[in-house]
């Protein structure tokens, strides 16, 4: 598991959704997360840090007053472009996993401030190393399969000077 940090929430290039960026803490890998609008305003509520309490706030407070801690939010999976998350809580002695989107989890990670954690084999699939400078994961081969799309998107550019038309 990496551990990671909000780096931001902002809306997509369409603007009809949100994306939230995950930094590894520590390092240069980023992890986008696409969220809808009212869980992109829940976590840049919490990261604020806005007074007003939230239904994330509610959800910390059920747990204290039931003497559970929420000791880290896990993203494990990635199935089908969707991700799986969990919550993993002490509750009397015992560890409770509990299956949550990761839009919350990330917003219960926040305002809890207890770590935010990657899968390793999730972040090699969707994630992507912005500076190989000083990281210990390495940057995709440049005839990785997973590079196709972006591969074959610049070989059909028709790439033309000032001045000359393809016509």
């Amino acid at each position: 598991m990496v551990e990671m940090v909000v780096e931001g929430v902002e809306t997509t290039i369409e603007g009809t959704g949100y994306v939230v960026t995950l930094r590894e803490k520590g390092g240069h890998a980023r992890f986008p997360i696409a969220v809808g609008f009212a869980e992109a305003r829940a976590i840049k509520t919490a990261l604020r840090g806005d007074p007003w309490p939230q239904p994330h706030d509610l959800i910390l407070s059920l747990l204290q007053s039931f003497g559970a801690v929420l000791t880290q939010v896990e993203i494990r999976t990635l199935m089908g472009g969707v991700c799986q998350a969990r919550l993993c809580i002490y509750w009397k002695g015992r560890w409770v996993d509990v299956s949550c989107r990761p839009s919350d989890g990330i917003a219960l990670a926040v305002r809890s401030g207890c770590p935010l954690l990657v899968a390793e084999d999730v972040l090699a699939k969707a994630g992507w190393v912005l500076s190989c400078i000083g990281s210990s994961r390495p940057a995709p081969a440049a005839d990785d399969p997973s590079l196709a799309i972006f591969r074959d998107f610049i070989n059909s550019l028709k790439l033309e000077g000032p001045g000359e038309s393809s016509g």
